[in-house]
């Protein structure tokens, strides 16, 4: 038979958080007071045996990295268990963390336990709740992170695995418009260096002063102006063809 104590319980038993999602070190050693009670986790839809009232402790988000990454007030990092969102420079990486500013960034949240503590870096390994939303179940959902870390690719299992992955398959990856094409520019054209050619000679010879002696040319040139180099003396329009 079981018994319901409604002045040892805050809220209805529905709202009680199961005792299995709680790391213990979020877990408020003052709570409960022995009382049992037929706990539901509302937040992922799984029916729990009759246990004990826990009170989870909240904490303060108070910067988001990216879409799986965020900073506690307590000077904690947390990394969200079982997802991979989009990095720096990837499709879908602005989309991913804006997503997860707007569920969590100045908002208590509660974490759970995954499979382990903490990764490599020192970051927290958990899951990060809002009420009764799971901050990485919605971004799967949305197409903004993939589920991934996990006993599939020789990572431990982790409680919500089977979810996160059946949401995965069922969701659709959010997908980047292409980029617009340059438009190309048309080529300008150099303009070609006039050359400092003396007028009156062809081909282009230096123009004067100095003064020019064929033998400083060597090659025949046609004069057909006032000739100031004085290449051309039999006046023939032809100059230098001897030399």
């Amino acid at each position: 038979m079981v018994l319901w104590f409604f002045g040892a319980v805050s809220g209805s038993a529905d709202d009680q958080p199961s005792a299995d999602d709680v790391p213990s070190e979020v877990v408020d050693a003052d709570a409960g007071s022995g009382s049992s009670v037929d706990d539901e986790d509302q937040a992922h839809g799984e029916d729990r045996d009759d246990r004990a009232s826990e009170q989870k402790k909240t904490y303060l988000v108070v910067h988001v990295v990216d879409g799986d990454t965020l900073d506690l007030g307590n000077d904690r990092t947390v990394r969200l268990a079982g997802i991979d969102a989009p990095e720096v420079g990837e499709c879908g990486y602005k989309r991913a963390r804006n997503t997860l500013r707007r569920l969590v960034l100045g908002k208590r949240v509660t974490l759970a336990a995954s499979d382990e503590e903490q990764d490599q870096y020192g970051r927290l390994l958990k899951y990060v709740d809002i009420g009764k939303t799971d901050a990485g179940l919605k971004l799967i959902k949305g197409g903004l992170a993939i589920a991934r870390y996990d006993s599939r690719d020789g990572y431990g299992f982790h409680p919500r695995e089977p979810r996160y992955i059946k949401a995965d398959k069922a969701s659709n990856a959010y997908v980047c418009a292409k980029p617009v094409p340059l438009v190309a520019q048309p080529k300008v054209e150099k303009k070609k260096k006039k050359k400092n050619c003396a007028s009156g000679y062809s081909p282009c010879i230096p123009a004067y002063p100095p003064d020019l002696n064929c033998p400083d040319i060597g090659h025949p040139v046609r004069v057909s102006g006032s000739d100031p180099h004085g290449l051309d003396r039999d006046g023939d329009g032809i100059a230098c063809e001897w030399s």
